[in-house]
């Protein structure tokens, strides 16, 4: 249906301006957490297979996921 007067256009408006912020929130966080997985790239393919380095980051990753998942 087209919106033909602004008596129709404010309930899209409210619902839009109700959600927009939430958008932005979760937006940000996808954000952060797309930075944050290119510099764990970058850190993983620095370190040799089968290192100590290797391993101990390993180790960490897992502590990390496990508590964020389970969080």
């Amino acid at each position: 249906v087209a919106i033909v007067s602004l008596e129709q256009r404010q309930p899209y408006k409210d619902d839009f301006n109700a959600e927009y912020e939430e958008y932005r929130n979760l937006h940000s966080l996808i954000d952060k957490t797309t930075k944050k997985y290119r510099q764990f790239q970058e850190q993983w393919k620095s370190l040799t297979p089968g290192s100590e380095a290797y391993q101990v980051k390993k180790d960490k990753t897992m502590k990390t996921v496990l508590h964020h998942h389970c969080s």
